[in-house]
């Protein structure tokens, strides 16, 4: 960066100037552009700096060292404006028009080839840009308002940007050893899709139906290996790389849980990522454990990698993903018919119907397309379930229901279980 002053600014375009009206040869080799404002006794060519401005681009330039205050030790840059002006005193009025005229049309062609004047040009450390303003006639009227003199022709020039030297710096910034960015190729993970497979059999057929869901509805299970129907595929890209780690949501938490070892997260290369759900997890930062309630949940993949510091020390580097739904369905083990009065009693073992955190309007039981309510006490009537346990319901069927098939639809939290299906006798 190149330091200098006014008045070198203003020299060095006056001699720009200067030299152009020496070669024009209308004028006496005496002749000589002045930085002052010319009154009418004189003859010449002014131009004149009358106003200066801060360059607010400049303005918050970092300091090189740790000098106080910063300011000090930071070059101040300014841009100047400059009013051109000529005067004649031949003794014909009409002749001193016509020379004043002559004269600004020198200079300002004059500064209109030489608008970038750096070290090349002129040899002096400068490196500034001319440029002409546009000012309205008005405009132009009001700079010679408060002058003795009368209006004369003139334009009016920015130049930018002068740097004027710093205070010297006593101190130097020390030399960064740990950078503080790094570059990794493969991006942040991002799941784009669940999805699971839901195996069921219909009485009488032996055949094993399968369906796939996306985004993933999958009922937890204790069971090692998992069945197919609670595996979770999380797809996307970046999975791969570092160790990775789940973290699920819900809106009844105040903080991510995360699917620990039982879960069994597996990453199959950088696109897929399989889950087994389960029926706890534990809160990430308070530690403790909390129940898998069927209902909708959102997963997100955290991936982490280690890189070497140049002083071999180690830093870790958390990528994390978006948050994709999936939900968890009710788990129904086993229905198991048991004869009644009026009606047939089914007992439902499953996961999982009674909860600190569920309310008796968050579970709803559908027998064919008709609702079952549930049971407020006295007598268990013909179309009512009630539940005896956190894992076991029982439900009578309605009254006058045609013997046969019928599908058994348990929902929670607005999840629905797998399909099963009783028969009614």
């Amino acid at each position: 960066m190149d330091y200098t002053s006014l008045p070198e600014i203003t020299e060095t375009i006056i001699d720009v100037i200067q030299t152009a009206v020496d070669a024009n040869g209308s004028w006496p080799p005496t002749f000589e552009v002045s930085p002052e404002l010319l009154r009418d006794q004189h003859t010449g060519l002014g131009f004149y700096l009358f106003h200066v401005q801060e360059s607010s681009h400049f303005r918050n330039f970092p300091a090189p060292g740790n000098d106080n205050p910063p300011v000090n030790y930071t070059p101040m840059a300014l841009n100047l404006f400059y009013q051109l002006s000529a005067n004649s005193t031949n003794e014909a009025s009409e002749e001193d028009a016509y020379d004043e005229q002559n004269l600004m049309g020198v200079a300002m062609k004059a500064l209109h080839d030489h608008s970038i004047i750096n070290v090349t040009t002129t040899g002096k450390k400068v490196n500034i840009k001319i440029t002409l303003q546009t000012l309205s006639p008005s405009e132009s009227v009001q700079y010679w308002a408060a002058a003795q003199s009368p209006v004369r022709l003139s334009a009016y020039y920015e130049v930018s940007v002068v740097f004027l030297e710093p205070e010297p710096t006593k101190s130097y910034a020390g030399r960064v050893l740990s950078y503080g960015t790094y570059i990794f190729v493969k991006g942040t993970p991002q799941i784009t899709g669940s999805e699971n497979i839901i195996e069921y059999t219909v009485p009488l057929d032996p055949e094993v139906k399968k369906v796939k869901i996306f985004p993933a509805q999958a009922p937890p299970t204790t069971i090692i290996p998992a069945p197919v129907n609670s595996i979770i595929s999380f797809t996307g890209n970046g999975f791969g790389g570092g160790t990775t780690e789940l973290l699920l949501f819900n809106g009844k938490w105040n903080e991510p849980a995360v699917a620990t070892a039982p879960w069994l997260v597996k990453v199959i290369g950088e696109d897929k990522l399989t889950a087994n759900v389960q029926e706890t997890a534990i809160l990430q930062k308070s530690l403790t454990l909390v129940d898998i309630l069927p209902g909708l949940y959102a997963a997100q993949i955290i991936n982490t990698e280690v890189r070497t510091l140049p002083d071999l020390s180690t830093k870790q580097f958390r990528h994390s993903s978006n948050q994709f739904p999936f939900s968890v369905m009710p788990r129904i083990d086993s229905i198991a018919p048991l004869s009644g009065p009026g009606g047939t009693t089914f007992t439902v073992t499953g996961y999982l119907f009674e909860h600190a955190d569920l309310a008796t309007d968050d579970i709803q039981i559908y027998i064919r397309d008709v609702r079952l309510t549930l049971d407020v006490g006295g007598l268990f009537d013909p179309g009512e379930f009630r539940i005896t346990s956190p894992t076991v319901l029982e439900f009578r069927t309605p009254l006058l229901f045609s013997a046969g098939l019928a599908p058994v639809r348990i929902m929670i939290n607005g999840v629905e279980s797998p399909p099963k299906w009783i028969t009614i006798p």
